[in-house]
């Protein structure tokens, strides 16, 4: 079979092994940089096929589409940079992407005759949609500095530009951005310049909204600290600090929830609310979480108005409508959540036809995945809004649909018995259904539990006998599970045996020599067992075991560090029992706790703090602590090699004699004051005969700090 060669776009050799890369992974953003990085050095006519290619993986993307802007404005194409800002500036709120917006309208306009008022509209533009960033000083301060270089003839124009230039002053210095302190002092000695009359009376009118705001920029800062915007929205699980990340943007979507900027205006606390939103999904787009989330608020705040008779809640609903419908073009386009709740959404505003074609594009957009979802959902839709008639037509779709799965059959005859109060017509359906999935062990699972609360006990004992025969062994033992219980339940302690009898001839290799396990789950009921988990698992009751491993997970890290090693002790034993092989005791383990600064009983090793032995914890415990020892200190290394050269004799008699030579020599040259020796000079010190050398308090110096002996010397030497 002959393979089909990719035409690769890249005509290096490091650009297509990039591209390899991406076959694998459409969402490898370093494969991605060497194609970019190829692309700028380029011609952009080339360029454009690899800048829309990238533009589908990631279109929230502000610093891809900047990229793609600036490659273009490099080129001169501005026909093709206007288009770009038309598809990408209203959606992607990137503050890098509006700076270069405005960058370009800045260079590239100047020269036509409107350009004051287009370029005013350019930044008006940008601080409706970007104004809210805590880091869109910039803008603000270059709309500023682009009115005060305005030229004005005329006391009229005069005032005009006064009056502009103190409306966005005081609109800056109310807006939680950081470096909003300079603007503030310059808004003050504008005021000051233009009327020191009304300066005073204007300043104070803002500055409790200024302070106001100082406070909101300074909560924000620390909440944005660590923050990363400029990161492509990928796939959950994708990126290794992504919890890390999510968990900090819904901190902040929380905090501006509270209404940190204490507005009484909701159209101003809505407006801040769904701008950290956008923010989060250009990061998180593609988490249905936060789409949900957005669109959930914004509803909630419609109603709220609505309720209130206002008209601007009716325009908030439409805003929600085209928000769900951004999410499903974008990221969203074959997730089932997203798309059920904007059916709910337009179903509570009686919209059913949007609904009807909400559904059908998500089967459309499924291509070969599983539709059984999509058409139970679907059919409850049709029966809640138009009726039983309704949902029969969407259950006649499913069954045409090759990709819908049994789940639509369960959920049509369930449909049926609970809405028409008719089991014919259900069971008719389940025996429909049984033509095709006979051997699926769920629909079987779930037609012989719709026939058990019917209480017809002998059409459930014959449609358990055709679904077993249909199943293999190895699918059928869940299905005999039921029908024991169903037996317990509404049959006599003969039926039961029997069919304890019947399932440990059918499973021999499970039940050889250990028919307990059946016993067992003839007495137990909901969560009791007749045993204890211990015995249980030494039984190797199957049940137990897989549903004590579920909950296992759940009560091990609300349990105290002191049970944990008894389960894991019963957990050892267990697998000790299971698998035949010795396993050692790890009761007494003691656990892991890391520690900085161990204490005393303790003894600190990387990575833990484990405690000392009983003999040293005892003598750690009687010596005086490490801080009471101020001094002083050997060097062990010196005195080590001090003692290695000092010379021992064998013969101690000898050496004694000789060092009783050295003495009296040393105690001769001290008498005639010749002598280096400390011990000569002391006068304390007694010659080796017991005799005190009478000269030595006249020969030896006094301490230089011994008044007394000072003046006692000098006055002997005066003599």
């Amino acid at each position: 079979m002959e393979t089909v060669k990719v035409k690769r776009w890249s005509k290096t050799e490091r650009g297509m092994k990039a591209e390899e890369r991406l076959d694998e992974n459409m969402y490898d953003l370093e494969a991605w940089n060497v194609l970019i990085r190829e692309a700028q050095s380029g011609m952009i006519e080339r360029g454009r096929e690899l800048y829309e290619r990238l533009l589908k993986v990631f279109p929230l993307s502000g610093r891809f589409w900047r990229t793609y802007v600036e490659h273009e404005m490099r080129c001169h194409q501005f026909e093709e940079v206007e288009k770009i800002f038309q598809r990408s500036l209203v959606k992607v709120l990137h503050l890098d992407l509006w700076k270069c917006y405005l960058m370009y309208v800045r260079e590239t306009k100047a020269s036509l005759p409107g350009f004051r008022e287009k370029m005013t509209q350019a930044y008006e533009f940008a601080l409706a949609k970007v104004g809210n960033d805590i880091n869109s000083t910039q803008i603000w301060v270059d709309y500023i500095a682009f009115l005060r270089a305005g030229d004005a003839s005329g006391s009229f124009a005069e005032n005009h530009k006064i009056s502009s230039i103190r409306k966005v002053y005081q609109r800056v210095v109310t807006s939680p951005i950081l470096n909003i302190e300079p603007l503030w002092k310059e808004y003050n000695v504008f005021e000051q310049n233009v009327n020191k009359v009304l300066a005073k009376k204007l300043c104070e009118e803002r500055s409790r909204d200024f302070k106001n705001a100082l406070r909101v920029a300074k909560e924000a800062d620390v909440l944005f600290r660590d923050v990363e915007k400029g990161v492509p929205s990928v796939p959950p699980g994708t990126l290794v600090d992504e919890q890390q990340q999510l968990r900090l943007w819904k901190k902040i979507i929380a905090w501006e929830k509270t209404n940190p900027c204490r507005s009484e205006n909701l159209s101003v606390v809505k407006k801040r609310v769904m701008f950290t939103y956008e923010q989060c999904l250009l990061v998180f787009g593609h988490h249905p979480d936060i789409w949900y989330e957005a669109a959930h608020f914004l509803t909630e705040s419609a109603h709220s108005l609505t309720d209130k008779a206002d008209t601007v809640g009716k325009e908030w609903l439409e805003e929600v409508s085209s928000f769900y419908e951004r999410g499903i073009s974008l990221f969203m386009q074959r997730n089932q959540f997203i798309h059920f709740a904007y059916a709910d959404f337009e179903q509570s505003r009686m919209k059913y036809e949007k609904c009807h074609e909400i559904y059908g594009r998500l089967v459309k957009a499924l291509t070969e995945a599983d539709h059984s979802l999509v058409y139970v959902q679907y059919m409850r839709f049709a029966r809640q809004a138009e009726g039983m008639k309704a949902a029969r037509l969407v259950f006649k779709k499913a069954r045409e649909d090759a990709h819908c799965g049994f789940p639509a059959y369960v959920a049509a005859a369930q449909m049926e018995y609970s809405c028409s109060k008719d089991k014919t017509i259900a069971i008719k359906i389940f025996e429909l259904g049984l033509k095709k999935y006979a051997s699926e062990l769920g629909y079987c699972k779930a037609y012989l539990e719709f026939m058990i609360p019917l209480n017809e006990d002998n059409n459930t004992r014959v449609l358990f006998e055709r679904l077993v025969g249909g199943l293999a062994e190895s699918k059928s033992r869940e299905l005999w599970s039921i029908f024991a219980r169903f037996e317990t339940s509404v049959g006599d302690l003969a039926s039961t045996l029997k069919v304890e009898k019947r399932m440990s001839q059918v499973f021999t290799k499970e039940i050889t020599n250990c028919e307990a396990p059946l016993v067992v789950d003839r007495y137990r009921f909901l969560g009791s067992w007749p045993c204890s988990g211990d015995e249980l698992l030494s039984m190797k009751h199957k049940g137990f075991a897989r549903q004590s491993k579920a909950a296992s997970s759940a009560q091990q890290s609300t349990r105290p560090a002191a049970t944990r090693g008894d389960a894991t002790h019963s957990k050892a034993i267990s697998l000790a029992n299971s698998t035949g092989r010795g396993m050692p005791d790890v009761k007494n383990m003691i656990p892991f706790r890391p520690s900085v600064r161990p204490g005393v009983s303790v003894r600190g090793v990387p990575g833990g703090t484990f405690s000392l032995p009983q003999p040293l914890t005892e003598l750690s415990l009687t010596i005086p602590p490490p801080a009471s020892f101020q001094g002083p200190f050997v060097v062990v290394d010196d005195w080590l090699r001090l003692l290695s050269k000092v010379d021992i004799p064998e013969d101690y008699e000898s050496f004694a004699a000789k060092w009783e030579d050295r003495v009296k020599l040393e105690g001769d040259l001290a008498m005639k004051g010749t002598s280096h020796f400390a011990f000569a000079k002391n006068p304390s010190r007694k010659r080796p005969g017991g005799e005190a050398h009478d000269s030595d308090d006249d020969d030896a110096a006094p301490p230089a700090n011994d008044l007394y002996r000072v003046r006692q010397q000098k006055r002997v030497n005066a003599s």
